[in-house]
């Protein structure tokens, strides 16, 4: 009797040590897709807004969305950081999902956020974002601001 429950045991803690590096993955991957998918929905309006509107000095041309970090769950990895940033003059999506780092073109043109520098949202749920195309220094930029909260979570 005793034999067989040690056996048990020990059968169970291998399938569990077997299973679990492939669960942690596909958290990771849903994680990643569900961010990549919203990442990408947000890059088509913003191309679309630098190419059909005009910037201004002032208020002008503007999107408002909402970005869902997901939180660790049995089925999804938390997001652990996504930045909103420039390189080269163009726009950026960056994010982290465990080890995983990746990355999105969001606008042909830079973006800042509203207080300088870049956006960076470390915190799980939903965050309301606002892009503006600006015209800075005679420069085309896109000018991003977090709705009802700082511009670094």
């Amino acid at each position: 009797m005793i034999l067989r429950v040690v056996l048990a045991v020990v059968l169970t803690t291998a399938l569990l040590a077997v299973a679990a590096p492939a669960v942690a993955d596909a958290g990771a991957s849903r994680a990643d897709r569900a961010v990549a998918r919203q990442v990408g929905a947000l890059s088509e309006a913003l191309e679309t807004m630098v190419e059909t509107d005009d910037p201004t000095a002032g208020r002008g041309a503007r999107h408002v969305t909402s970005v869902r970090l997901p939180d660790r769950s049995l089925t999804s990895a938390a997001i652990t950081r996504l930045r909103v940033h420039s390189r080269d003059d163009v726009a950026l999506a960056s994010w982290h999902v465990g080890a995983r780092h990746s990355s999105k073109r969001l606008a042909p043109v830079p973006v800042r956020a509203a207080g300088g520098g870049t956006l960076t949202l470390r915190e799980p749920g939903i965050h309301r974002l606002a892009f503006e195309l600006r015209l800075r220094a005679g420069a085309v930029v896109l000018t991003v601001n977090r709705l009802g909260g700082e511009t670094d979570a």
